[in-house]
């Protein structure tokens, strides 16, 4: 249950960082829908993988 906790507490808390840092930097860079749709997609891809990682490094308790 605690890598379970892990992986929500760190994918939750990475996709309001990404997703912050992302949306930030396509309002001031002017991409266009395309760009955006990736980014989108990243965010998701890349909170994924910060929480199975910290499952995996932190959830041995």
């Amino acid at each position: 249950m605690a890598r379970f906790g892990c992986f929500l507490f760190a994918s939750s808390g990475a996709y309001v960082a990404l997703a912050t840092v992302f949306r930030l930097y396509c309002l001031v860079g002017g991409h266009n829908m395309m760009e955006a749709l990736y980014g989108g997609f990243a965010t998701y891809v890349l909170a994924l993988a910060a929480g199975v990682e910290a499952a995996f490094f932190m959830g041995d308790g």
